[in-house]
């Protein structure tokens, strides 16, 4: 007997000092439950390569902070390569006239063809001068003001042959507005325009005057882009620090030119208007309002978006306290937001459309508006009905998803400081995406200065025409490599972010397990603390190699949508489809490993296997209760998704009854459906804390059910709620309830045996 005891005790101390190995996990039996404390680092290689990686990104960034200059897409640059309103130092390699000038004074762009403003390539839209067109066709220049005025001929007055628009540029320059290219005037035939603009008495004369040898024409190029003085002038307000003219005062600055010049322009015009924006051209100008109506309501986005939060916040307690009674409120609440809802909104749509019938004149506003009311009726009514059938359908498999809320509402109650640990982890998003954009924008601009020469065409000929026909611009050509740094670069938001969040998960998932495999929950000391511990000390490997799996998988679903924009003009429709089945394929993919991971990464928070060892364990796990898990993911992803419905909604109406009487917003729309994007990500974030809790609490539970039985010895983890749904809950139960009158006999008896030795 002693012999059998000796060899028991050493197995039990082997069995306490034993480890996890790095790239291995430790051996389990039937004994081996809970949280492992005695944990080692796993996926070692994996962090190395993550933090290798982060050094290149590193070495990519000092380059790009050498090369580029962002100053050029905040300002914009001239045709010269000056960036406006900054002072410019001329590059080595470039040897136009008009490079480094100190433009501080000069903190606009004008452009002399407006429609280089929106080109074809989105990704040029903040400076058009990157496209060929732009730099061949196009000056654009650094002005101290936007233009005020538009100037341009009247259509009665063709034939162009008078000097009326030169008679306009001189006066402006005079009074501080230059409109052409830099040092014009002050050159010897710019001077002789002057001087003879001088001798026009009036504006009328100008119109009607041609002054001999300075024709205003000569220094205008056939297509009016390429100076030195522009085609026309129209009145533009800045935005962005760039001379936007206002569309309708283009089409009649176009329109006086004469009917085909105005056909001409516009149309160029509206086409790439219509491509960048998919729609009609009118959508501009709604744009424009839009935008407006955004700034004016301000503070009732500010109110909305602080409502999400209270509302989210309060839901989440109340989930914590009374789970069964708010998961079923929810779904009643849900039930009648679905019928309310779009019976709320068919109703607004038919007051505002009988409103409108009534009205002698109508708004172009207050038709969009009601068309709008229409539309969200029909989305609204058609998620509805989706909504309200699935409750219907799925309300009698409510009872398991009750209990675990219940056991994550108790938890999370316990320790209430994890509900803001999605705070912290948008927080850290925000800076990586915040540094990875700085950076971004150096990359962008990290091209080399080159000359771009050649030959202006003119109407007119003379000498005036020929001493500048002839010019050098400058361009930014990019680098040789900067695909492969592009496609590396944003291979690291994708990597950093999905680092954040499996930390995050990781996290809260070791905090869960730390509660539920801990008999008595009173001895549970800051949870949350452990688990971020546990993650940066052991497991930031394993977080490294599931998040590096969903990036790669990010990555090359973007590669895939880049070939199908740029081939989409020249694709067949089979092979359209093909690429849209892809696509397609790829995001079911990456869900299925998020699935996967979260769960790979819950079974390392407490078993400290690595990822490899994790997936396959869990994957038994899951596959072992593929029923419960299908009603977990369906019913508990639908009640939150049901509570986050409702913080949208209220969020919605709430902002509807702020913006809809007030005369200064046109489109009242606009502003609710940014708060109610806003609100969709609030509410998304701390109900995401429930979602994981829930998908811990039961891989525990499958792992407790599967090394434990409920005898005694081998007792569950889990609480009486939980036992009523393994397969021999009344027989764990009653060992349970067993066990407890065993210990409260033996605390009973210890207690009057210390009251004997005392009488003694």
């Amino acid at each position: 007997a002693w012999y059998q005891r000796r060899v028991r005790d050493n197995k039990f101390k082997k069995m306490g000092t034993k480890k996890v190995k790095p790239f291995q996990s430790a051996e389990e039996d039937k004994k081996d439950v809970g949280p492992l404390k005695d944990r080692g680092c796993t996926d070692i290689i994996c962090i190395i390569i993550f933090i290798i990686f982060l050094g290149g990104m590193a070495v990519i960034a000092y380059f790009a902070f050498t090369l580029g200059d962002p100053w050029r897409i905040v300002n914009g640059y001239d045709s010269f390569g000056n960036t406006c309103g900054v002072n410019n130092v001329k590059p080595e390699n470039v040897t136009a006239t008009h490079a480094g000038k100190d433009m501080t004074d000069r903190p606009y762009l004008m452009y002399f063809d407006v429609s280089v403003m929106l080109p074809d390539s989105v990704n040029t839209i903040i400076n058009a001068g990157e496209s060929m067109d732009a730099k061949e066709f196009s000056m654009m220049l650094c002005v101290n003001k936007c233009p005020e005025k538009t100037i341009t001929i009247p259509k009665e007055v063709i034939p162009l042959d008078n000097a009326y628009r030169m008679y306009q540029y001189w006066n402006s320059y005079k009074v501080g507005e230059d409109y052409c290219e830099y040092g014009f005037w002050d050159t010897t035939y710019g001077a002789e325009v002057g001087k003879a603009m001088d001798a026009i008495t009036s504006e009328a004369v100008s119109l009607t005057e041609s002054v001999e040898g300075q024709r205003h024409k000569d220094f205008i190029t056939s297509t009016g882009a390429s100076g030195p003085c522009p085609e026309f002038v129209v009145q533009s307000s800045s935005v962005l620090n760039r001379c936007i003219p206002l569309f309708e005062t283009l089409k009649e600055a176009a329109t006086a030119q004469g009917e085909e010049v105005a056909d001409s322009t516009i149309e160029a015009l509206e086409a790439k208007i219509n491509a960048l924006l998919g729609t009609d051209v009118s959508a501009s100008e709604v744009m424009q309002s839009a935008m407006a109506d955004v700034m004016n309501s301000y503070r009732e986005i500010a109110v909305m978006c602080a409502s999400s939060l209270i509302i989210s916040f309060i839901i989440i307690l109340l989930l914590g306290w009374i789970a069964q009674i708010m998961i079923y409120a929810i779904a009643i609440l849900g039930a009648l937001a679905c019928i309310a809802g779009p019976a709320y909104f068919w109703y607004v749509w038919y007051e505002a459309k009988k409103e409108l019938d009534e009205q002698p004149v109508k708004l172009q506003s207050q038709v969009d508006n009601v068309e709008t009311l229409m539309i969200y009726a029909i989305i609204i009514t058609v998620i509805c009905v989706v909504v309200l059938l699935l409750i219907i359908f799925l309300r009698s498999r409510v009872g398991l998803m009750v209990t675990l809320f219940k056991e994550a509402g108790f938890m999370v109650m316990r320790m209430i400081v994890i509900l803001f640990t999605p705070i912290v982890l948008a927080l850290f998003i925000l800076a990586w995406a915040a540094l990875w954009s700085f950076v971004s924008g150096y990359i962008y601009t990290a091209g080399t200065a080159t000359d771009l020469t050649f030959n202006r065409v003119y109407e007119g000929a003379g000498d005036a025409v020929d001493a500048y026909k002839g010019i050098t611009m400058v361009y930014y050509k990019d680098h040789e490599y900067v695909m492969w740094v592009w496609l590396y670069h944003l291979f690291g938001l994708y990597w950093g972010t999905e680092f954040f969040l499996a930390c995050h998960e990781m996290a809260i998932a070791g905090a869960f397990c730390q509660f539920y495999w801990t008999r008595d929950k009173r001895k549970v000391h800051f949870p949350v603390v452990r688990g971020i511990w546990w993650v940066f000390r052991y497991h930031l490997g394993t977080v490294a190699f599931g998040s590096c799996i969903i990036a790669i998988i990010q990555l090359i679903r973007t590669i895939l949508a880049y070939i199908q924009n740029k081939t989409k003009d020249s694709q067949s429709e089979i092979v359209k489809y093909l690429l849209m089945c892809l696509q397609c394929c790829l995001w079911c993919f990456e869900k299925v490993m998020k699935f996967i991971n979260r769960n790979a990464y819950i079974y390392t928070a407490f078993k400290g296997s690595n990822f490899c060892t994790s997936c396959k364990k869990v994957f038994g796990l899951l596959m072992s209760n593929l029923v419960r898990v299908g009603v977990i993911n369906c019913v508990g992803s639908f009640i939150l998704f049901i509570g986050k419905f409702l913080v949208v909604i209220v969020t919605g109406m709430l902002g509807y009854f702020m913006l809809n009487n007030d005369d200064q917003i046109e489109y009242w729309a606009v502003p609710v459906l940014i708060a109610a994007i806003f609100s969709f990500a609030v509410a998304h974030t701390f109900f995401s804390v429930y979602e994981i809790g829930i998908d811990t609490i039961f891989i525990c539970f499958a792992e407790d059910e599967t090394k434990n039985d409920g005898t005694p010895g081998r007792e569950y983890y889990m609480s009486k709620n939980l036992m009523q749904w393994v397969d021999n809950s009344s027989e764990a139960l009653k060992n349970l309830k067993r066990k407890k009158g065993q210990q409260r006999a033996q605390a009973k008896a210890g207690k009057s045996g210390d009251v004997e030795m005392s009488e003694k």
